[in-house]
Order: C-alpha cells, then sequence, then structure tokens
C-alpha cells in the first residue's frame, strides 16, 4: 500500500478545506460534522482559528496546533484520502446518473 503524504492545506469557506496531496490528488474536505459533534474539535468553531491549518512534518498529517504536544489537532493523511476519494466517486456517480435521466 501506498503511503501519500500532504503537500498542502488551505482554508476554504468555512469549515472546508481542500487537501492536496504529493502525487497531485485534490479534494475539499469538509469538516462540519466532526466541528458539529466532536468535543476534541472544539476549537475549530474559531474561524480564525480554522484558517491557521498547517501540514505537519515531512506531510506525514495536517492540523492545528502541531508543535504543542497534547494540544494538537490533527488527520491522518490516509483516513483523509479514503474521505476525499469517496467524495470523488460519490459526485462523479452523481452526475453520471443525472446524465441518465436527462438523455432518457
Amino acid at each position: 500500500m501506498t503511503q501519500h503524504r500532504i503537500a498542502a492545506v488551505e482554508a476554504l469557506e468555512y469549515p472546508t478545506l481542500r487537501v492536496t496531496f504529493d502525487d497531485g490528488l485534490d479534494g475539499i474536505l469538509d469538516l462540519s460534522d466532526l466541528i458539529a459533534d466532536g468535543p476534541a474539535f472544539a476549537p475549530l468553531k474559531n474561524e480564525a482559528y480554522f484558517r491557521t491549518v498547517a501540514v505537519g512534518a515531512h506531510g506525514w498529517t495536517f492540523g492545528w496546533n502541531l508543535d504543542e504536544q497534547g494540544q494538537e489537532i490533527d488527520f491522518c493523511p490516509d483516513a483523509t484520502r479514503i474521505r476525499i476519494e469517496t467524495q470523488i466517486v460519490e459526485d462523479l456517480a452523481n452526475r453520471f446518473d443525472r446524465g441518465r435521466i436527462a438523455a432518457a
């Protein structure tokens, strides 16, 4: 299994991020559900703080407060990639279905 690293992360319209991997794949990660439901993510309710997202050392993670052990909020590249790839496939399937209905 190839382990991909994070090449870049950018805060977009709150609470979404554009995550780019080392192989060029990128996608939008919506953190609405985590921020709403997870007490560990409560600091991300502050939009200014949310915008301080950064890539960790060597691209093995991304998140907030990465240099403050015990205070960091970080995300695994593999789980993030699965979430983004799933969203890409779902978007393509939805576009295909809409195209079939329009052509029928």
